[in-house]
């Protein structure tokens, strides 16, 4: 029997056997989203027979669950307005072409220059899944520039969230690459965070890591580089960088992931040139979130989204053609 939702303290006895318990909450709270339920379990929020437990823990029969939301406390976003280049807008949902340079959320010490800050500025109704960043249903780094998903209400970002975690959203990137990437591939294996640097990643055959796979199809060779479309399968952390990487064909001006300016070495002297000038024009991690097809949260039809590519973006693919017509 379903839990009653409106209930910020309670007790459950458990009514099933080996089941997960952030799966088993999930249904018993539908209007959480499983990572917010993590999150209150990781918060010591939830406790199994009054001890706290993990996400992972395997409930067993008669097991006591006791819950206390009411110490949530909610963080103050600051409006402030900006320009946000709307490609979508309905009473579910919002689709943001964001631009390179801006961060999703707070966090990390940015506070109030973020697409939170602008949304909350600009829409008076955005989901409350995460207190500290409503309407945000994933996420992109702060270089990446393109299409991004923002959910007006809880039950349209559990609905969305629900086809991330099924992996039934499809995405397609565009990117530039160091050298001839070859026409197509797969790349997959377990992403953990670099033993030396915590702010990266590794892909290696460690299954305590998280499994990752995406497909490439190389677009153009405009030599030295690759205009290349990736679609990835799992949505982890760098995931198209770390994976680009790990075939040494690195993002161009990645330089956490091996594609920064002293790549330029790595080529025949006379690339050197027009290098340098592709460096300048773009200056940022060359990768774009191009298209993403989802389920709509309530008209329950296949959409598709698509965000222009950049003009610093066009410039470099711009600079290489004219480059091979003249080398």
């Amino acid at each position: 029997m379903k839990n009653n939702q409106d209930s910020c303290i309670g007790k459950i006895i458990v009514d099933k056997d080996n089941i997960r318990i952030d799966i088993f909450l999930q249904n018993q709270f539908s209007n959480f989203s499983r990572t917010k339920i993590k999150n209150f379990i990781l918060s010591k929020k939830i406790k199994v027979n009054e001890k706290p437990t993990r996400p992972s823990y395997i409930l067993k029969m008669y097991d006591s669950i006791t819950y206390d939301f009411t110490v949530i406390k909610k963080e103050i976003i600051v409006p402030k307005k900006m320009n946000l280049d709307i490609i979508y807008e309905d009473d579910q949902l919002i689709v943001i072409n964001k631009p390179s340079g801006l961060v999703v959320h707070p966090g990390n010490g940015t506070v109030n220059d973020t697409l939170v800050n602008g949304l909350v500025f600009h829409f008076s109704k955005l989901s409350s899944v995460y207190d500290s960043r409503p309407g945000i249903v994933h996420r992109l780094d702060k270089e990446t520039s393109g299409v991004i998903l923002i959910a007006k209400d809880d039950q349209s970002h559990i609905h969305l969230s629900k086809q991330f975690e099924d992996r039934t959203v499809k995405k397609k990137y565009r990117a530039i690459t160091w050298g001839d990437i070859g026409e197509s591939g797969q790349i997959n294996g377990y992403i953990n965070r670099d033993r030396k640097d915590r702010t990266i990643f590794t892909l290696n055959d460690n299954i305590n890591g998280k499994f990752s796979e995406s497909n490439y199809k190389r677009i153009d060779y405009l030599n030295p580089m690759s205009h290349v479309e990736i679609q990835p399968k799992t949505g982890r952390t760098h995931q198209i960088r770390v994976h680009l990487k790990s075939i040494s064909h690195p993002i161009l001006c990645d330089v956490s992931y091996g594609g920064g300016s002293s790549r330029i070495k790595s080529y025949h002297m006379k690339h050197n040139k027009i290098l340098k000038k592709i460096i300048n024009t773009i200056n940022r991690v060359a990768l774009h979130a191009f298209s993403i097809e989802i389920e709509h949260p309530l008209k329950k039809e296949r959409m598709t989204f698509n965000a222009p590519i950049p003009k610093d973006f066009n410039d470099c693919l711009k600079l290489l053609k004219e480059y091979q017509n003249v080398s």
